[in-house]
């Protein structure tokens, strides 16, 4: 189970790389930006595992496997939001870059989803917010929900 997860993972890294390396770059601005937002995208898969590993804790029927992956989740926990402000960061310098690098072409698809994304986001963050301050059943659902739409439209606007 934590092999194919693990392979997933991979597989989902290296088909984002490959993509931006075949739709290739104008500029090295635009470069600098896809650079930036890929090294987002990984930050954001990290903290976006938290949830897999405490499904897998809560699925799990083998002692040892809890306690290793409960371990390794107290350890991650403490990155947890230390790691989403620095891809909200680098997420923020994509924008700026991508927007100054194609200013001409701002009223298209590629745009908009970006704007989008951007916007859910904000929701993501907003949320985690709330749940920091005080974690309910409802928060915690919204959050990992929002965590999810976050990637789905991530990957929309990668592959538009």
């Amino acid at each position: 189970m934590i092999a194919r997860w693990l392979g997933v993972n991979i597989f989902t890294i290296l088909l984002i790389l490959l993509w931006s390396w075949y739709q290739g770059y104008d500029s090295n601005k635009i470069l600098l930006g896809k650079v930036l937002a890929q090294a987002a995208f990984i930050l954001f898969l990290i903290n976006l595992n938290m949830y897999f590993i405490f499904l897998l804790i809560r699925k799990s029927k083998i002692r040892k496997v809890k306690i290793t992956l409960a371990k390794i989740s107290k350890r991650m926990m403490k990155y947890h939001v230390a790691i989403a402000a620095t891809a909200s960061l680098l997420i923020i310098a994509h924008a700026v870059i991508m927007i100054t690098a194609l200013f001409e072409d701002l009223w298209k698809a590629k745009t908009a989803s970006g704007l989008i994304t951007w916007i859910v986001l904000a929701v993501l963050l907003f949320s985690g917010l709330l749940r920091r301050r005080k974690s309910t059943g409802m928060r915690r659902k919204f959050h990992y929900i929002m965590a999810f739409l976050f990637f789905g439209f991530v990957f929309f606007h990668v592959f538009i």
